[in-house]
């Protein structure tokens, strides 16, 4: 236990500080690139330096959070003029698309070069077994994450460790999401469980995990692998049929320990942290700031752009069913504003809730106008719960383990439990359940629903901002003018006259562009950065770019 604890200290340490090739290693060590994996203190190095490529890839809250949220059914982007790829206005040329793409294959050259080094190691081969494990987890979380974003039928460059330094033509997708899940598999085998595994690494659940993930993406559009969905159910239950792993309680609770930099680890199997250890920019995270609620003082716990709102067919779902206590947790009608002696106001537009999951004003250090050490979701027991229920039910429609999985979901929420089960009902969950965390996006596209969605959103928004009388009820609930003299809403001494607030789409932020420029052609997936196709001639352009 006290060398777990040593190398849980050392593993955060060396994460936080070596996103270098070059790692400084005190020269009595007698450690040179030719023998680093051949001590412990080595073969960590090399792992945090590819677990650092995730942090900075990650870090501006872009493809791992908006991106797959904006322009969706889930929420938008809500500044007006921006071209970059939170919006559908983007080209190939984007700087930041070629940022992203190249920070993820530093990421890839990073794991490819530990299991090489490790293989060749002299390590201790128990010692070994386990870093392989931790290095093809990785390298599987990198590449499925580069395919879901590049790849498709098309798939991606695939380098491994034989290959890593050349530069190669794209890989079909479905022999992408093979690799996936044969680096899965080999480390699902060697890697702890979660109750003795290190903080920030991965355990044998998330490997499961994310094993039935990859599954039900082989199973989805456009691959529909034969028997996956079966492989997806199996590994999904897999996760369910380990007692260790439990829905939080609370669901408020989940983010609180996120933004609190803790590892809970019995909900959450896998999760990126950051820190501002030291005021670094470099490894903390701007997640809290862009992506959550609304804090205009940012002396009040720190500033909060809010820079993606909910749409608001999310929030109708949500106060459809006033029980689901995820509704007011993600769709907040609450925030700060300057000069307000820290309270919180109501919002009185429902057409402006911003995502507000994420709280920054709980992160230990908040002080930055965009950075904080506010940690990020991979991977819920909840949404293994919601897979296995997909999965099953594909194999059998109508399954009653099915909507069993599902109401473990909506019950921990207090949302009224359904009685049946369908595809509809499923996707839906997953919405009320899992918005904010990366999944809408790549969710709609497997289940082949995308632009309709889309046009379902936009067509929602436009009637409900041309209807003289939708009223915004929370406002009539919450408004400070509707609270009686406890402060508390709905309580019993409210005046008998209510002060009403009417929805609309203000003048100053343009909603509809990155819906109106929507093409299911190309929005469904990004390209390859042009500079890329420069420097690599082996490869081609995805479709419709």
């Amino acid at each position: 236990m006290k060398i777990k604890s040593i190398i849980t200290i050392v593993f955060a340490t060396i994460l936080f500080i070596s996103c270098d090739d070059q790692l400084e290693i005190a020269q009595n060590d007698n450690i040179t690139s030719e023998n680093l994996y051949n001590t412990e203190s080595g073969a960590l190095a090399g792992l945090a330096g590819a677990y650092s490529r995730i942090v900075a890839v990650y870090r501006q809250a872009v493809i791992n959070a908006q991106y797959p949220t904006n322009f969706t059914d889930e929420g938008h982007y809500n500044r007006k003029g921006l071209q970059n790829i939170l919006k559908n206005n983007f080209t190939a040329s984007e700087p930041e698309l070629n940022a992203i793409w190249g920070t993820y294959y530093e990421a890839v050259s990073a794991t490819n070069t530990l299991i090489s080094g490790l293989k060749e190691s002299t390590l201790q081969a128990a010692i070994k077994k386990e870093f392989l494990a931790d290095a093809y987890f990785l390298r599987a979380f990198i590449y499925f994450d580069i395919q879901k974003a590049f790849g498709g039928v098309q798939g991606i460059p695939m380098p491994l460790e034989e290959t890593n330094k050349q530069l190669l033509p794209r890989t079909a997708g479905i022999d992408v999401y093979k690799q996936i899940v044969a680096d899965l598999e080999a480390a699902e085998k060697d890697l702890p469980e979660a109750i003795v595994s290190v903080s920030g690494r991965a355990s044998k659940g998330a490997a499961r995990g994310l094993l039935a993930k990859a599954y039900l993406y082989m199973a989805s559009e456009p691959f529909n692998e034969v028997g996956a969905y079966e492989k997806a159910r199996d590994w999904s239950k897999k996760v369910i049929d380990d007692t260790y792993y439990q829905l939080n309680p609370s669901y408020a609770d989940i983010f609180n320990q996120l933004a609190m930099e803790k590892y809970e680890k019995q909900e959450m199997l896998f999760q990126i942290g950051f820190s501002f250890d030291n005021l670094d920019v470099q490894q903390s995270s701007k997640l809290g700031s862009a992506f959550g609620l609304k804090f205009d003082d940012e002396s009040c716990g720190g500033k909060g752009y809010a820079l993606t709102y909910v749409t608001i067919n999310l929030i109708q779902k949500y106060r459809s069913d006033p029980n689901d206590e995820r509704g007011f947790w993600n769709a907040y009608p609450y925030f700060n504003k300057r000069n307000n002696n820290c309270e919180l106001s109501t919002i009185n537009n429902q057409f402006t809730y911003p995502s507000s999951k994420y709280r920054r004003m709980l992160e230990s250090n908040n002080t930055n106008s965009s950075y904080g050490p506010h940690h990020w979701p991979v991977l819920r027991f909840a949404d293994v719960l919601l897979m296995y229920a997909e999965a099953e039910n594909k194999i059998t429609p109508g399954s009653a383990l099915a909507l069993n999985a599902l109401n473990r979901v909506r019950d921990r929420a207090k949302a009224t439990l359904l009685n049946t089960i369908s595809d509809q009902a499923i996707q839906e969950e997953r919405l009320l359940e899992l918005c904010f965390e990366g999944h809408r996006k790549y969710d709609l596209i497997r289940w082949g629903i995308l632009e309709q969605k889309v046009n379902e959103t936009k067509s929602n928004m436009e009637i409900l901002a041309a209807n003289p009388n939708f009223i915004n009820d929370d406002w009539t609930s919450y408004g400070e003018p509707n609270l009686g003299a406890d402060g508390i809403p709905e309580s019993g001494d409210e005046p008998a006259v209510r002060n009403i607030r009417k929805n609309s789409l203000h003048a100053s932020f343009s909603y509809f562009d990155g819906y109106n420029d929507f093409d299911i052609n190309k929005n469904y997936i990004l390209p390859i950065p042009e500079q890329e196709l420069g420097v690599n001639t082996n490869l081609k352009q995805t479709t419709g770019w």
